[in-house]
């Protein structure tokens, strides 16, 4: 475990110091840019932490019966994307925990409600994405994404400037604490949850 933080403590000083020579860029935040470095640790976290990644969507259906993955709020500070399948709308009770304390905070600043474009995704639907999204992550292997272990929601980014740097800043604070592993990417902010919140 000290080997892991050590990883961890290592990538944020890394990033930081990338994201303080980019200063003023008009691009993402570069602290939280994604890399071959944060999936590296997204899964050793998901190996850590004695995780399955979900096959398909029979085991998902199981894992929701036995309340081991939890519906996701939705409510005035979290709105689900129409285009993620309401059999996909669940995610540890961890994760879920996270995401209410991040919408609240966020509807409390901008009185708007954060988007969940994606959630848990077994193996199969991660599968058929790779074959359409070149960018898609693997679905084995030590850079395999983290949606098949039910740990992360993407949140989408279509949201004012100033609503993009709250979350950017609220959410490198998140990571800062050991709570979260976040990737920036162009359309949504990529969040692990990595720990049961205080």
């Amino acid at each position: 475990m000290r080997r892991l933080l050590g990883l961890w403590m290592l990538i944020f000083c890394v990033t930081f110091a990338q994201a303080k020579s980019h200063h003023g860029s008009k691009h993402a935040s570069t602290i939280l840019k994604p890399s071959h470095q944060s999936l590296l640790l997204q899964n050793e976290m998901i190996n850590t932490m004695g995780l399955v990644r979900i096959g398909d969507e029979r085991e998902l259906s199981r894992m929701v019966e036995r309340r081991e993955l939890v519906a996701l709020p939705n409510d005035d500070a979290v709105q689900i994307a129409s285009s993620l399948p309401a059999n996909r709308r669940y995610v540890l009770p961890m994760v879920n925990s996270f995401l209410v304390r991040l919408a609240s905070e966020y509807y409390a600043e901008f009185h708007q409600p954060l988007t969940v474009d994606s959630a848990v995704r077994p193996v199969t639907v991660q599968k058929w994405l790779r074959r359409h999204n070149a960018s898609a992550a693997p679905i084995h292997g030590e850079t395999a994404s983290s949606h098949e272990a039910g740990t992360t929601v993407d949140l989408s980014r279509r949201m004012t400037k100033a609503q993009t740097h709250w979350l950017e800043m609220r959410l490198t604070y998140y990571m800062g604490i050991g709570w979260v592993i976040v990737e920036e990417e162009r359309r949504c902010f990529h969040i692990m949850t990595t720990k049961e919140i205080e």
